[in-house]
């Protein structure tokens, strides 16, 4: 188990590198279209919501949100139940992509995966998802006001 952070971080780039290429055409990249994915999911989340969705910084979240927006991807509306915030939904443009995102996504995982049983990949992403989330509270702690 000396490798899982090697393993992790692998996956990650080379995962980042595929969405890159493949997602050029559409004018995102793999930093981006988790955004346009959940706004097409659930139309009308709050800027502060995508925080706590991908641990990131609230400034990566504004930078992300602003590139889409200005890409006619999403729209931020004022949220009537909080003057002080805006909710962010999908333009048609963003609607008419998100099939071919998620059928990108489904089948690179499918092509990483292709090799394991049914129960076998559920173990994986509940492994990952205890690890990363593990790692997340970890920083917190070591770092409350940095923590991604």
């Amino acid at each position: 188990m000396d490798d899982f952070i090697k393993w992790v971080s692998i996956t990650a780039r080379q995962t980042a590198l595929h969405m890159d290429r493949e997602l050029a055409p559409y004018g995102l990249n793999a930093s981006q279209y988790m955004y346009v994915v959940e706004v097409c999911t659930h139309p009308g989340l709050t800027q502060d919501r995508f925080f706590q969705i991908f641990y990131v910084n609230p400034s990566n979240v504004t930078r992300a949100l602003v590139a889409l927006e200005k890409q006619g991807l999403l729209e931020r509306r004022s949220n009537s139940k909080n003057r002080r915030t805006f909710c962010i939904y999908p333009t048609q443009k963003a609607l008419d992509i998100f099939p071919k995102i998620t059928r990108l996504r489904r089948l690179w995982q499918e092509r990483m995966l292709a090799d394991l049983a049914p129960d076998t990949r559920a173990e994986v992403e509940q492994a990952l998802r205890t690890a990363a989330l593990r790692a997340v509270e970890s920083n917190r702690e070591e770092d409350p006001d940095h923590a991604e």
